[in-house]
């Protein structure tokens, strides 16, 4: 929920509101582009390091997953410890695992270091925790908005940067200039104003908020392990056995917890729970669309699917894509106002399912790059009315009191279910690869675009059950209007940061 600002008796000097929101777009900037940066490199990565699909997918799985972790745990750590002193301590990890990567001579140890970058995903938590205790209330609209917004464009602009440093140097020198910029700004985070922690230390759940993932990933390495070993294989078996009984035991111990990091009991709510599911289906094809364009993009034209663009100018149309989908969220926001973002996640479902079906033909069965960027192009439109419309949904069916855990939730599902979709996406692709090829066949990709259809549709159908809460229709939800990015909406500005469009 929406936390008033409060004047303390003996406040302390406020940091110039310039200097504060400059280090923030800083902060926003770093995270959103750590998460887009490797897509451009997959395909360098499979050439240099001798790895398949299947295996460079965990260099974007491992930050999705423990960046769905630290989102979790991160926003409650700042409030106890101090959101400045967590900032600081993220971005140095962000730095170390920059250095794991860049040293690393072999793909092992670039998913390693990925996954310690990872905890960059609890930094725009933070950053809206510190406008909200830091910036007057008149400033507090104007600053979530541009601190949002700049992720959104860091987001879309981390192909065509990570493209460009590529085509030039290399995909290692993409970790020096993204250690660089995160030694900047963990610099200027010296200067942000220190708050006071509060709250009890020892009613942190930790168990809740770091098992889920490791449990996740277990799942996930048993999957994409079984095209090479065999479904029968005692690993493979092993793997996602003991992943679901993580995840089961999980499950339980945040039913049962007085103050869970991922309240699994607002499920149960009817309209949030089914919200949630969509959620989680939804985030299974955006995970999907963040990596297969580039592929397709970048692989030869040799390959059975591929237009063989250098990675700098595959990031450039990706970005250029993605301004679009920046553009479009307005739209969807004035559909979505006054209740109405049902009818939001519906357009977007619907786009969503053209545009699988739109690229399949583009990119195997017509060969054609043009079609494939009008296929993109409707992907985009579809990106922007989900990703404006679900964080509207949960904040319309949550109760007053539970506003933000909701939205809290909404982005871990969202998140770890973007990784499910990339680990998924490639083990699909590597079932399917040519004989001593790393490439997917033909029907490799349109069994996979096949599959993000099926599952948005589902998506859609759920939406169809979804109801407009009582009260919602022509007010503000919690203080919030529906529609998009709203002046004084910190906790919908957390969840709309998502860069939009194709990655």
């Amino acid at each position: 929920m929406t936390t008033p600002v409060t004047t303390e008796a003996n406040p302390r000097p406020r940091r110039p509101l310039t200097l504060v929101i400059i280090i923030l777009m800083l902060v926003a900037v770093v995270s959103s582009f750590e998460s887009t940066m490797m897509y451009s490199a997959l395909p360098s990565l499979i050439e240099d390091l001798g790895s398949t699909e299947s295996e460079v997918s965990w260099v974007l799985t491992g930050f999705l997953l423990v960046g769905a972790a630290s989102a979790a745990i991160s926003g409650r750590l700042g409030d106890i410890f101090g959101r400045k002193r967590v900032v600081i301590i993220l971005l140095v990890a962000s730095i170390a695992g920059s250095v794991i990567s860049l040293m690393s001579g072999d793909i092992t140890g670039v998913i390693l270091g990925r996954a310690v970058q990872g905890l960059a995903g609890g930094l725009l938590p933070l950053c809206f925790g510190i406008i909200r205790e830091s910036v007057a209330a008149k400033y507090l609209s104007i600053s979530v908005s541009l601190v949002a917004g700049t992720a959104m464009l860091a987001g879309a602009a981390g192909n065509i940067v990570a493209g460009n440093i590529i085509d030039a140097f290399g995909w290692r020198y993409i970790f020096v200039v993204a250690a660089a910029l995160t030694v900047v700004t963990a610099v200027g985070a010296l200067f942000l104003q220190s708050s006071s922690p509060s709250g009890p230390r020892d009613r942190i759940d930790w168990l809740g908020g770091i098992v889920f993932a490791p449990g996740l990933a277990l799942v996930l390495y048993g999957v994409n392990e079984a095209h090479d070993r065999g479904w029968d294989s005692q690993i493979v078996l092993g793997c996602i056995g003991v992943g679901v009984v993580i995840l089961v035991l999980w499950a339980m111990w945040e039913a049962r917890h007085p103050q869970p990091m991922v309240n699994v009991r607002l499920f149960a709510q009817r309209n949030l729970g089914l919200t949630l599911l969509v959620a989680a289906l939804l985030g299974v094809p955006l995970g999907i669309s963040g990596f297969a364009g580039q592929l397709i993009m970048q692989y030869p034209t040799e390959a059975p699917v591929g237009f063989g663009l250098a990675a700098g100018t595959a990031g450039a149309v990706s970005f250029f894509i993605g301004l679009v989908g920046f553009g479009l969220s307005p739209i969807s926001g004035r559909i979505a106002r006054n209740g109405m973002a049902r009818i939001s996640l519906v357009i977007g479902a619907g786009a969503g399912v053209i545009a699988a079906l739109l690229t399949a033909l583009a990119a195997v069965t017509w060969d054609s790059f043009p079609a494939f960027v009008a296929s993109q192009m409707v992907l985009t439109i579809s990106t922007a009315f989900i990703l404006s419309a679900l964080p509207m949904l949960v904040v319309e069916s949550a109760p007053a009191e539970n506003t933000s855990e909701a939205t809290g939730v909404y982005t871990v599902v969202q998140t770890a279910f973007s990784g499910v979709g990339t680990s998924l996406g490639t083990a699909i692709l590597a079932g399917s690869a040519v004989s001593g090829t790393p490439f997917g066949s033909e029907r490799g990709y349109i069994v996979l675009f096949a599959f993000v259809a099926v599952l948005t549709v589902i998506a859609l159908m759920v939406a169809f059950f979804l109801r407009t809460p009582k009260g919602v229709r022509g007010a503000s939800v919690h203080g919030v209007e529906l529609g998009g990015l709203v002046p004084g909406s910190v906790d919908t500005a957390i969840v709309a940061s998502e860069p939009s469009g194709i990655r």
